[in-house]
């Protein structure tokens, strides 16, 4: 996917500040591990490992780092990456480097949502708007992986120069929603893209943590682990946990009783040892003991 958003003209401005966008575009599900990097292929740093990235050309190896590769990678060293694609623009009215990133000006045709500023961090929501696109870039959103892009917010400060004297990232999360807007002026469509993102804090509460202990998903990632082979087999068993060595746990059963003759109930039990032979066996079930009661 190329940038194809217009740049305004590179007229001088009296802004004081400005918003810078990184939208980072994931193209593939499964991340390729440093060793199968293809040459003149765009990449996004996924896992770091022991992997020197910036042997492939990229300017560093930290997490989301963009780059193109220069060569495929050596066998051996960990490390994954993702096939990606990055735009970047801003408010400005002329090109500027961050972070060795070059973003498009698009001067008024860029809002950005309020955003929560505070000391600590967070949860918080924006929306980035760009507006003035022509039906042909519409397909940069509509073929890619827009929504849970990775996307970064940076506000500069220019000096009395209007030269960019600093910038600071003020907010980092995902694409969770977009939305394309038309509007139809005289035979032209003119399109407003509006991305809703969620900052990473807000993304991390919201995640389903934790993993099952059943046979299958503990092997998924430990396939030589057995310790949950047995979980099945004691899936409904009740154990006396407390109890005495050698005592029988009686739990209620069920009965029936008339009046004051009393009734009968069976109740199950779990044996809590010691065994015959000082083995317990594999399976403990419950076992059935015949009770009588009285009314």
């Amino acid at each position: 996917m190329s940038q194809n958003i217009p740049e305004v003209a590179n007229t001088s401005s009296t802004q004081n500040s400005a918003e810078f966008v990184r939208l980072l575009v994931f193209d593939t599900y499964a991340p390729v591990n440093f060793g199968n990097l293809v040459a003149n292929t765009n990449y996004a740093i996924h896992y770091a490992g022991s992997a020197n990235w910036t042997s492939v050309g990229s300017p560093s190896n930290n997490i989301n780092q963009f780059f193109t590769a220069t060569g495929s990678g050596t066998i051996g060293p960990s490390g994954n990456a993702y096939v990606a694609t990055q735009i970047t623009f801003s408010s400005s009215y002329k090109s500027e480097t961050i972070n060795n990133e070059t973003y498009t000006p698009l001067g008024g045709l860029l809002s950005i949502g309020p955003l929560q500023n505070d000391i600590r961090v967070t949860s918080s929501d924006t929306i980035i708007a760009v507006s003035g696109i022509s039906g042909n870039n519409i397909a940069t959103v509509l073929n890619n992986n827009v929504r849970g892009s990775v996307i970064e917010l940076y506000r500069g400060f220019y000096d009395s120069n209007y030269n960019l004297a600093n910038a600071y990232l003020r907010f980092t999360g995902i694409v969770t929603s977009y939305a394309i807007e038309e509007d139809r002026k005289d035979l032209d469509d003119v399109f407003t893209v509006s991305l809703t993102a969620s900052s990473t804090k807000v993304i991390l509460e919201n995640r389903i943590a934790g993993r099952k202990t059943n046979q299958a998903a503990w092997q998924y990632w430990f396939p030589t682990d057995t310790s949950m082979n047995d979980v099945n087999s004691l899936a409904g068993v009740t154990f006396a946990f407390g109890g005495a060595p050698g005592n029988v746990a009686i739990l209620p059963g069920a009965g029936s009783s008339t009046g004051s003759s009393g009734g009968s109930g069976s109740y199950p039990t779990v044996r809590t040892g010691p065994y015959p032979g000082g083995t317990p066996p594999r399976t403990i079930g419950p076992q059935i003991r015949q009770g009588s009661g009285t009314g």
